[in-house]
């Protein structure tokens, strides 16, 4: 008996950091390479530099690595340039030096016009225009917001 009280004290031991660490931080599942696709003119969203757009789905700037955060939203993050999709208020999008801001953080919802990609900060739907450019607005429901 004092040798299987004494092996679970040990195990308590070795497992309380490990559960410390595993629950301190923004993330808490592994990142996976995605592409967003728009339903509405069936390019990809692209990141060169800070700019962020729609493009070739084929191109290494149509990559982002994804990471769900703690709080159920997702960081997206540019594999090509190491960004993070970003926006503000007023409706712009544009990638940005990561920071762990809400401004970076992405909700992503389906329904049966495809996937809404709406930021936590803003509450506002990312969607794309005709000339390419990305912007946030609130939600239509058109399939220019709406990606896969």
């Amino acid at each position: 008996m004092k040798k299987r009280l004494i092996g679970t004290l040990a195990a308590g031991v070795i497992l309380a950091p490990a559960l410390m660490l595993s629950t301190s931080g923004q993330a808490f599942a592994a990142s996976k390479t995605v592409s967003w696709k728009n339903n509405g003119n069936g390019k990809c969203l692209v990141a060169n530099g800070f700019w962020v757009g729609t493009g070739d789905c084929g191109a290494p700037t149509a990559k982002w690595e994804e990471t769900k955060q703690s709080d159920g939203t997702f960081v997206l993050k540019s594999r090509d340039h190491k960004f993070c999709l970003d926006s503000n208020k007023d409706g712009a999008v544009y990638a940005h030096v990561c920071n762990g801001g809400n401004n970076q953080k992405w909700r992503e919802s389906k329904d049966s016009t495809g996937w809404k990609l709406v930021d936590k900060a803003t509450g506002l739907t990312l969607g794309s225009r005709p000339d390419h450019s990305v912007y946030t607005n609130f939600d239509g429901g058109i399939k220019h917001q709406r990606w896969s």
